[in-house]
């Protein structure tokens, strides 16, 4: 491949900070606010014009295994309940474990949080490296409108989703799943108003048959004055009567409707899916931009066509972005494997617990709700439409801090989706109550390794689970 030669230049030093978070989304919210309550001077890079990361840009309005909330997650949950724009949590007992929220609130919210906490926010503004002095992470290299400037910090917090500045800090990573390194589609997804809310719920309680197992009964919330309901997805011989007449993608098996607003007639649809994809790929995410955008045209017209109480409804808007489920995590000072989950493994340097009962691992390990090959929703797609027919089993095991720290760099930690886990553990920790739960132990870490001037990798575990306490994050039990 030809190459250009890239002038030599020094870029302009714009500020500094004790932590510079990359990344504004669930675990760089949570990174930020993290570091700045446990005293650090913080920098909060964000390319958007907001903050949320998936669960804004990309409208994935729904926080899935609420009952892990803890610390920052539990209090944004709580924020958005007082505003009236999501259930509260815990809600009445047997409601689902997801709790819907209005994205535009949790924007505000986000905002709220890093303001209240003395964050310096930048938006509009693009992490595009690592800044390097003396071999050593020194902080983020950016562009904006204010062209190419550094954010020079102690310490590094990469909430970038896809391990940017790590990898290219020389952090070692994988991708996708271990077999053959394919990952989980892409979605876009959109909103829909017009919606006549009830009957679809009507429609689902008189064909159970024609919904998805788990939603059968799609659990209806309070959230403030209005109803709401977590999810309805399946219609599956309506979707097929559609496809029989040419009026489906014939990559998509289901529709798939969430966070339905009963007395708005609005509902975000999350079923969008593009296979054979890389989301760190500029090509890829284009092509995937394309073909989604076609595929919504047809599900806006299915809706009108087909689903009862959507004869009447209307595109709202498109996420700005797209939704991917996954690419690059680190190879970390440690990695969790799928045989720890299967083992219940415990730690000394534990910091959260995925609590048996509530973790339940297939057999075998490679089956997975956003399979990479197109059957979701399908027959041959076992969890959605035969979960009774997959073995599970309950378990419990830990999550260390040691796979935030990447190996072999230094003034460096990682949180969110990117952390080093295998790939059925990452079915788990991409939820953004684990990505925020991950974000905020990296940004207490990170404040502090800066204040005690020693390596993330090299941190008092006992202190750092000390001030993790004291902001209200559940860390498990160390076991030593």
């Amino acid at each position: 491949m030809a190459a250009i030669p890239e002038e030599r230049r020094e870029v302009e030093v714009a500020a500094t900070a004790d932590v510079v978070v990359a990344g504004g989304g669930p675990s760089g919210l949570a990174a930020a606010v993290g570091a700045a309550r446990a005293g650090a001077g913080v920098i909060l890079l964000e390319q958007n014009a907001f903050l949320g990361g998936v669960a804004t840009g990309a409208m994935m309005a729904a926080l899935v295994d609420s009952s892990h909330a803890t610390g920052i997650g539990c209090e944004l949950i709580d924020r958005l309940a007082d505003a009236g724009a999501a259930p509260r949590w815990p809600g009445p007992p047997g409601r689902s474990d997801t709790t819907p929220f209005d994205p535009e609130a949790f924007k505000h919210a986000a905002l709220d949080m890093v303001c209240e906490a003395g964050v310096r926010l930048m938006l509009y503004t693009y992490a595009v490296s690592p800044a390097i002095v003396d071999g050593k992470v020194r902080g983020v290299v950016t562009e904006s409108k204010s062209g190419r400037r550094a954010m020079l910090g102690t310490m590094v917090v990469d909430c970038t989703g896809d391990a940017d500045i790590a990898v290219r800090a020389g952090a070692h990573y994988m991708k996708g799943r271990e077999s053959d390194g394919k990952m989980r589609p892409f979605a876009l997804l959109f909103r829909l108003g017009g919606l006549d809310v009830r009957a679809l719920m009507k429609y689902a309680e008189e064909n159970p048959d024609e919904i998805q197992p788990q939603h059968r009964h799609g659990t209806l919330l309070q959230a403030g004055s209005e109803e709401v309901v977590t999810r309805i997805s399946g219609f599956y011989r309506l979707v097929e009567e559609a496809k029989a007449h040419n009026h489906y993608p014939p990559d998509l098996h289901y529709f798939r409707l969430e966070n339905l607003w009963v007395d708005r007639g609005t509902a975000i649809c999350n079923t969008t899916r593009v296979y054979d994809v890389d989301g760190a790929d500029p090509d890829d995410l284009t092509r995937g931009q394309i073909a989604a955008r076609r595929q919504i045209d047809s599900l806006v017209a299915f809706v009108r066509r087909y689903l009862p109480g959507g004869e009447k409804a209307f595109l709202i808007d498109v996420a700005p972005r797209l939704g991917v489920r996954e690419t690059r995590r680190i190879v970390g000072e440690y990695s969790l494997t799928d045989e720890d989950a299967y083992a219940d493994a415990t730690f000394a340097d534990a910091i959260l617990d995925l609590e048996g009962g509530l973790v339940k691992l297939p057999r075998p390990a490679s089956l997975d709700v956003h399979m990479p090959e197109p059957i979701e929703g399908s027959p041959q797609d076992l969890l959605e439409r035969f979960p009774e027919r997959v073995p599970e089993e309950s378990h419990r095991f830990q999550v260390p801090y040691r796979v935030l720290v990447p190996r072999a760099v230094d003034n460096l930690l990682v949180a969110g989706r990117a952390i080093s886990v295998s790939h059925m553990i990452d079915s788990w920790t991409r939820n953004m109550v684990i990505c925020m739960h991950t974000g905020q132990v990296a940004g207490v870490a990170a404040a502090l390794s800066a204040s005690m001037g020693t390596q993330p990798r090299s941190i008092d575990v006992t202190a750092l689970r000390a001030a993790l306490l004291d902001q209200g994050v559940a860390v498990g039990r160390a076991v030593l």
